[in-house]
């Protein structure tokens, strides 16, 4: 049973929990809200994913004349998908 309405249309919030961030998501707008503390948890979710991005290894093997690289690193091609993207996608 859902814990609150949606402010914008009262329709019944469905609660999410990801990577330790629990969030409502109102079903028919898509409209997200977090509790207190979820977005220093999201933003600090960013900051790793960024940091882990930018790592030496990764940036070692990157050739700049073909974006091919850059792609596989967003996740085409076939590579690991991101926690970010994944948290959204609901």
């Amino acid at each position: 049973m859902p814990l609150i309405n949606s402010p914008i249309d009262g329709a019944p919030m469905r609660r999410i929990n990801r990577y330790g961030i629990e969030f409502d998501v109102c079903p028919t707008t898509g409209g997200v809200w977090l509790d207190k503390g979820e977005l220093e948890k999201l933003i600090a979710l960013v900051k790793e994913e960024t940091l882990s991005e930018a790592s030496p290894r990764q940036s070692r093997y990157r050739d700049d004349d073909d974006d091919y690289d850059d792609d596989r690193r967003r996740g085409r091609h076939g590579g690991k998908r991101s926690r970010l993207a994944d948290l959204f996608d609901f």
